[in-house]
């Protein structure tokens, strides 16, 4: 667990978004994420099911909260059916 610090720091943002990575397996979402959260490695398994990272950026004066969902090939499928 982090902080107390940490966790007053992570709950004080003014915006909070939720961003979803949908495509092909392997084609690196997952590395792409990794990279944005600076924590990128050469290596990284496939995801299975779904796992998700929190970045906190400010732009423009503002706080953002951003969760972005890295999800498994299994997830297209799913969308694909709820266009239908």
């Amino acid at each position: 667990m982090g902080s107390s610090s940490e966790q007053q720091s992570s709950e004080n943002y003014d915006f909070t978004f939720k961003i979803f990575s949908i495509g092909d397996s392997g084609v690196g979402k997952t590395s792409l994420i990794a990279s944005f959260i600076s924590a990128f490695s050469q290596y990284s398994a496939p995801t299975i099911g779904v796992d998700f990272k929190i970045k906190f950026l400010t732009v423009g004066g503002k706080r953002l909260k951003l969760t972005i969902w890295d999800t498994g090939n299994i997830y297209i499928h799913f969308y694909n059916c709820i266009k239908c």
